[in-house]
């Protein structure tokens, strides 16, 4: 838990500042939803295809899913999306050139009860 997807036009110029904005996230989403930093996971998905109102392909999009275990208020889910949108904004809005970008945030709610989690040691000495 937290499970981070970010899915964005793949045209965007944005591509090398992505694993910052996950860390970022991380530290942000952690701080609004009380939840573990080493627990956060962020997957990162450019998306070739995206059809955004008349098509034009200056149009694009940045949307960020959280995936936070049930049991947060609405007001925590709330200001976690808050702010994640201006970490979003912060780091990215200033490299999109003459795009014009939708920054979008969704929180949701990860069932506890249907969730699973198994962690390693990590490498073991031969």
């Amino acid at each position: 838990m937290p499970q981070l997807e970010i899915e964005y036009s793949a045209q965007l110029p944005i591509k090398d500042e992505l694993s910052k904005l996950a860390v970022d996230l991380h530290y942000v989403i952690a701080r609004e939803a009380d939840a573990e930093l080493s627990s956060f996971k962020t997957r990162i998905t450019p998306l070739e295809n995206v059809v955004i109102g008349d098509g034009d392909p200056k149009n694009a999009m940045v949307h960020l899913d959280i995936r936070l275990l049930s049991g947060r208020s609405n007001a925590v889910k709330f200001a976690t999306g808050e702010a994640a949108l201006a970490a979003l904004i912060d780091r990215l809005e200033w490299l999109v050139g003459d795009y014009q970008v939708q920054f979008t945030v969704e929180v949701h709610d990860l069932d506890r009860e249907n969730y699973f989690k198994h962690v390693t040691d990590g490498p073991r000495a031969a």
